[in-house]
């Protein structure tokens, strides 16, 4: 951990008050960061664990101009996205569907999509989802389990139905 303080502050120091546009690939337990100045065309990556608070304080703390910050829609919902809004950063949760893709077949790693999530956002490729509300984020994931529940009963219902027609 040391080692990546002694590279974030080099990184600090070198791109100074010059913009920097922040690629975040999330994860369950850990954010994969690129930070990336197209000044100079900096990148510095890092792992950070997906921690909210202390990822928000850390940014924050830099010091960096960060003129917004991306990552890509998922299961983790959305709450990094209110806490980010919260404390003045500009913040764009892309559709994974519409992140550009290369055509050939590429090396992938969490690093390397948090990079290409800086890059697109610098260069104005990324559009943002609607970012919901708790309470509208709570009102969907109860509509889609109901969506689910009704599924299975149908389904249930069929093979009973199926069932009793063998017979």
């Amino acid at each position: 951990m040391a080692r990546s303080v002694n590279r974030l502050s080099r990184f600090v120091q070198a791109v100074g008050s010059s913009p920097v546009f922040v690629g975040i690939d999330v994860h369950k337990r850990s954010y994969s960061i690129a930070l990336f100045s197209p000044a100079d065309g900096l990148i510095e990556t890092y792992t950070h664990p997906a921690d909210v608070e202390s990822f928000t304080a850390q940014l924050t703390k830099l010091g960096l101009t960060i003129t917004a910050i991306a990552y890509e829609t998922g299961p983790t919902g959305f709450t990094l996205a209110r806490r980010l809004i919260a404390e003045g950063f500009k913040t764009i949760v892309a559709a994974a569907s519409r992140i550009p893709r290369g055509g050939a077949a590429e090396a992938k790693s969490d690093r390397i999509d948090a990079t290409k999530l800086a890059r697109y956002l610098s260069s104005g490729l990324l559009s943002s989802v609607a970012i919901p509300t708790e309470e509208q984020e709570g009102y969907r994931a109860l509509v889609r389990r109901r969506k689910r529940l009704a599924e299975v009963r149908a389904k249930c219902k069929q093979r009973i139905k199926g069932y009793l027609l063998f017979l």
